[in-house]
């Protein structure tokens, strides 16, 4: 019976340590987890009425301790309330972005780059970098959005009946040097490189381009080439100097004479003496194709 009762009690004592233990590991664990804190994002009046314009429905929200990131996600407008969790009791920075193709080197703020999805040639806009004391004292961040691109626009300079008439040519590629790609956030430094778009009579061989502010850095030239059933044809003899400097919300129009022949390598009229010329069995050997 002493045996028993001994027994019980060295069972008594392990199941109280072990209910010890495991109050401590819980409490240990908990301890460990930061406190957070619920934030909203509000935005001007005159963002959201832009954001409608333009088929908005998504914004970029980016939080950062210090250079590093805390929060980066892209969320529903939702009528422009927007709520996260942040680090409690910090000093923060934060921005918003919408329609960028994609952001790189999200994880640090001196070094976060947007890009613009080329192709589709949306406008991108951008909030200044905010900053905010998560200290139950801010409940909410105001942020206005603006368009952070300007656009620039070839089109040729020929009537609409002179450029309906034009069968030197069925496309023309448009070479944009020197264009703003990508925006460095925190700095506003541009990376710039060409960008080629393509256009056709359908569109009066007329296209933009859409670029990060480049003021202070290389301007931008055009190089325009000629193409015939998918064949180069024809080019300028040297990218023309446009002297374009993108600034934000600012609209370039260039307008060339596409079949002013002063400027391209091979002058239009003599690829047609010559065609003739061969139909007729000579040889122009002077001209160098």
């Amino acid at each position: 019976m002493k045996h028993l009762i001994n027994t019980f009690l060295v069972l008594c004592l392990f199941l109280v340590s072990c209910s010890q233990n495991s109050d401590e590991e819980w409490n240990s664990d908990t301890s460990n987890v930061p406190e957070v804190q619920t934030v909203g994002f509000r935005f001007t009046r005159a963002s959201l009425e832009t954001f409608a314009a333009h088929g908005i429905t998504e914004i970029g929200i980016y939080v950062y301790l210090s250079d590093s990131l805390v929060y980066g996600e892209n969320l529903p407008l939702n009528d422009g309330n927007l709520e996260v969790d942040v680090p409690l009791g910090e000093r923060l920075q934060t921005f918003a972005v919408a329609n960028a193709d994609r952001l790189e080197r999200t994880d640090s703020l001196s070094k976060v780059i947007l890009y613009q999805d080329l192709q589709a040639q949306k406008e991108i806009y951008l909030s200044e970098v905010t900053e905010f004391m998560s200290d139950r004292t801010v409940s909410r961040v105001n942020l206005e959005l603006k368009r952070i691109v300007g656009q620039a626009t070839f089109q040729p300079a020929e009537s609409g009946e002179d450029i309906a008439a034009i069968t030197q040519f069925d496309r023309l590629n448009m070479v944009f040097t020197n264009v703003g790609i990508g925006y460095m956030v925190n700095t506003g430094e541009c990376i710039q490189e060409d960008v080629e778009i393509s256009a056709d009579l359908a569109s009066g061989f007329s296209a933009s381009v859409y670029s990060f502010p480049t003021t202070g850095q290389n301007s931008t030239g055009l190089d325009l080439i000629y193409i015939k059933d998918g064949q180069e044809v024809n080019r300028t003899k040297r990218v023309l100097d446009t002297n374009i400097t993108f600034e934000t919300s600012k609209h370039t129009v260039v307008s060339i004479r596409v079949l002013d022949e002063s400027y391209l390598q091979e002058s239009f009229t003599r690829n047609r003496i010559l065609k003739t010329a061969i139909n007729q069995g000579l040889t122009i050997k002077e001209y160098n194709f």
